[in-house]
């Protein structure tokens, strides 16, 4: 091979190692922005209010708690907080466990996937919830502008069958670590 022949092919290299090198380095700048430490995190809540909150399961009367084994399911009507009018439905459903924290005859544990359906998306969430704690569950997906979303959310549900006035409220934690 001939000197010229490769110094161009040295010169190629090396060009080609820079445009490399750089497009590496523009993708960790890139790649930090969303690995920022926790303490850079910021939130944004959204309150719903429920409605019509009914629970069902096959051969459960009205007044009567579910027991261990049962799997029910929750529904009701959503308004976000401060709206006037509904702004959404909700449906869930919930195992209640055989677990061995508690006395009576009734589940002190429930496992629950929540669904909310809203105008501009939809929210799922699960999680167990014990009696007589605050029930917080994992924000696990979403659609349309839920698309991507993270975080927690609180909820407080007195379905109307086992004594409740029919009311929820859940408070969610968004998370965005841009």
């Amino acid at each position: 091979m001939s000197e010229a022949h490769n110094r161009a092919t040295r010169r190629t290299l090396l060009r080609g190692g820079l445009v490399a090198g750089l497009a590496g380095v523009a993708g960790l700048v890139g790649l930090s922005d969303h690995l920022k430490p926790a303490g850079t995190s910021s939130s944004t809540t959204l309150t719903l209010h429920g409605s019509a909150w009914r629970l069902t399961a096959p051969g459960l009367n009205r007044g009567e708690l579910p027991k261990r084994g049962d799997l029910v399911t929750v529904t009701g009507t959503l308004t976000i907080d401060g709206a006037p009018e509904a702004g959404g439905e909700f449906v869930g459903s919930a195992l209640h466990l055989d677990v061995n924290t508690g006395n009576g005859p009734f589940a002190s544990a429930q496992q629950e996937t929540h669904t909310f359906h809203l105008a501009d998306g939809t929210i799922v969430g699960m999680g167990t919830s014990l009696r007589e704690r605050e029930a917080v569950y994992a924000i696990v997906g979403g659609t349309g502008r839920y698309a991507g979303v993270s975080g927690t959310y609180v909820a407080t549900q007195s379905p109307l069958e086992i004594g409740g006035d029919g009311s929820a409220k859940f408070i969610f934690t968004f998370n965005s670590r841009r």
